[in-house]
């Protein structure tokens, strides 16, 4: 075992707790008055691989016990919820929102948070930009993702990793850098490692980002969210900025995709056209001019996170470390 000072660099990255969020009345679910429609994406896996776990562990005649990947009819995908969450998390992150998870399942101690970084307790509460779009106790959030589905063609490979601690308490925010997977020389069973069922580079899914009365601020925090942003010498053009973590085995440079926006259909807020766009899926609307618009708007972004976050989340080429962390 190394010495601290030896041990390589982990690949974890923090954004600081700062002044208490900026919290407001939410929208409420009785009538359109914003932005409500879907934006069909494509997850692209960038990592060299992307485990989402089912919670079910199989049997390999060569490696033995290995963790599954998420199935749907024996259909590999990525629940909604996976996608979800991590979404969420940067958004929280970049306009200096609550923290929505304050402990773990099981375990009495809490992350050590302020109370006002906590959601609200109470229906009809005012909340931070991330719980009006997200929700929390009382109160539906106006945002969700369908389970990502194959884009083609995905097959899966068991892979191993060293195994994985939970995380310690932390006054910042926690998020995982893209660096490269450093697949162990023996891939025999062995002492504090695990295998587990994952998706190669360049697999990718189809999922739906449904949304429901948001605002311009709003849409532009979730396309940010999702890795957009405008170009910064030239706005009128939409670039990647950084991948997404998603799934598990996080730590160990897995789980970082890119999402491609691929049509955005909106729906009417009045008028007779309302049911008939519902039927039809409403009408949709011209990408990037789209994206630019509401990318435009950073109202409800916190300047100085999203330039950490942005810097910080970039992939990158270094490899991860080998030790057990």
């Amino acid at each position: 075992m190394k010495s601290p000072q030896e041990a390589e660099p982990k690949p974890f990255y923090w954004i600081p707790l700062k002044t208490p969020p900026r919290k407001e009345t939410p929208t409420f679910h009785d009538s359109f008055q914003h932005l409500s429609g879907r934006m069909e994406l494509e997850t692209e896996v960038l990592s060299d691989y992307l485990y989402v776990g089912s919670g079910a562990i199989l049997l390999d005649s060569q490696k033995g016990a290995y963790y599954a990947f998420s199935r749907r009819s024996d259909q590999l995908v990525i629940p909604g919820t996976g996608i979800k969450g991590p979404v969420r998390s940067i958004v929280e992150a970049i306009s200096n929102s609550c923290v929505s998870q304050i402990g773990r399942r099981g375990e009495k101690r809490k992350w050590k948070t302020c109370a006002d970084f906590q959601p609200a307790p109470e229906t009809g509460a005012q909340l931070c930009p991330a719980c009006r779009l997200f929700g929390t106790t009382g109160y539906r959030g106006r945002v969700s993702f369908t389970d990502a589905v194959p884009a083609g063609l995905v097959q899966s490979k068991i892979v191993k990793i060293a195994d994985l601690w939970p995380p310690h308490p932390s006054e910042r925010r926690k998020f995982y850098e893209a660096k490269a997977f450093r697949e162990p020389e023996n891939q025999k069973p062995e002492r504090n490692h695990r295998f587990l069922e994952a998706v190669p580079k360049g697999a990718g899914f189809a999922t739906t980002l449904f949304f429901e009365n948001a605002d311009v601020a709003e849409m532009g925090l979730m396309l940010r969210a999702l890795g957009l942003d405008r170009h910064p010498e030239q706005p009128e053009n939409v670039v990647y900025a950084f991948p997404v973590k998603i799934g598990g085995a996080k730590p160990r440079c897995l789980g970082a995709v890119r999402f491609h926006p691929k049509r955005i259909s909106l729906l009417p807020t009045v008028g007779e056209g309302l049911f008939r766009a519902l039927a039809q899926g409403g009408e949709t609307r011209s990408l990037k001019p789209t994206l630019l618009e509401w990318l435009q708007n950073e109202t409800l972004l916190d300047q100085e996170a999203w330039r950490q976050f942005r810097q910080q989340a970039k992939q990158q080429q270094e490899p991860c470390p080998k030790d057990l962390y």
